[in-house]
């Protein structure tokens, strides 16, 4: 899975190599990520982290670069729901110290934040 450029050219230039994916919980996944000619790409790892978050189609996911150093990028899953087609966020059950919804809408992290929604190819 591709993320979007301007995500990645601002927070993962020239990452070659496993990052860790989070989640809410902090449970945590390696996954491979390359970065070339301004795009990053999602390989190894990122099929198993679909699998055990259950993402399916029309799921989105907001990623927030959390660590630069070793890569960290919270994940932030919304579904999709079937009864009325609206995304709903999963009830957290740890929140994060470092993660807030007021990082969201502060000016000086948007370049930290970025979202892809789940489609099948």
């Amino acid at each position: 899975m591709y993320l979007p450029s301007c995500f990645a050219e601002k927070n993962l230039n020239g990452v070659s190599g496993f990052i860790k994916l989070q989640v809410a919980d902090g449970r945590q996944w390696p996954v491979r990520c390359l970065y070339r000619g301004g795009r990053a790409k999602l390989s190894q790892g990122w099929f198993e982290f679909t699998l055990e978050n259950n993402l399916g189609e029309g799921d989105v996911c907001v990623f927030e670069l959390l660590r630069t150093r070793d890569v960290v990028l919270q994940v932030t899953l919304f579904r999709l729901t079937e009864e009325v087609g609206l995304l709903e966020a999963p009830p957290m059950q740890q929140p994060s110290p470092n993660v807030s919804h007021s990082k969201l809408l502060n000016p000086h992290l948007q370049h930290r934040v970025s979202t892809t929604k789940m489609v099948r190819n």
